[in-house]
């Protein structure tokens, strides 16, 4: 069905959504190495974009760990630049496989590189907010009574890392929990992990990165207790 013809109206465009497409938009063509202009006008997609993009807004909503920066970069990583993904390709389950392999493939960045500790400043973001909102410190972080303690949960989303769990020092505690449980949760756990751990006391940056930012954490953590018993 042409734009002429078209039955949809699209005049109920979300904020999120211009900002989904307009992060689709960036990653297109930044796998050509083209300039790109955000989209402003949103009343004249097709009508195939236009329900592609509402299936993905609410595919975002319902997976908010989801970086759509990362969720649209992840197939021109993993199959081809030299491709084109469109819209509709992003709800399908291809796309989701991707996503999850570029997300595991950056798991053993160079730990010194520049989108690795970009990567490993936002996990340390997202266990401050964590800890935050459940009002505990680091130690109860990485020591949770819980059978299913909250890094792993995160390392699931893809929140966190294990370059910031080497940093919080948290192999004993892994050591305790069922490797099928860390398997079902992170595939290939061990095998990441003592990789990673390896990358992270060898590395010359991001050692001191993580391990700055930790010490930072907790004691922001500690005075928001001590202010809030």
């Amino acid at each position: 069905m042409s734009q002429n013809t078209s039955i949809l109206s699209k005049n109920d465009i979300t904020e999120d959504e211009k900002k989904i497409y307009n992060a689709f938009l960036i990653a297109s063509k930044r796998a050509k190495n083209k300039p790109f202009r955000l989209r402003n006008n949103f009343t004249d997609l097709s009508d195939e974009i236009y329900i592609s993009l509402k299936k993905l807004g609410v595919f975002f909503n319902t997976n908010q760990a989801i970086s759509c920066n990362d969720y649209f970069w992840a197939p021109y990583e993993v199959y081809s630049k030299e491709e084109y993904f469109d819209l509709s390709f992003y709800n399908t389950r291809k796309a989701i496989i991707a996503y999850t392999q570029y997300m595991r493939k950056r798991e053993t960045f160079d730990p010194d590189s520049e989108s690795c500790v970009e990567g490993c400043k936002a996990a340390l973001k997202n266990i401050y907010s964590f800890c935050l909102m459940h009002a505990i410190t680091l130690n109860d972080y990485k020591n949770s009574p819980n059978p299913i303690p909250p890094f792993l949960v995160q390392l699931k989303e893809h929140t966190i890392n294990f370059y910031v769990l080497h940093g919080l020092d948290i192999e004993r505690k892994v050591k305790q929990i069922e490797p099928e449980l860390l398997d079902f949760y992170t595939k290939d756990f061990y095998n990441l992990f003592y990789q990673t751990r390896t990358k992270f006391l060898t590395s010359n940056r991001l050692k001191t990165v993580v391990r700055d930012g930790l010490k930072i954490i907790e004691k922001k953590l500690l005075t928001f207790k001590q202010n809030n018993p």
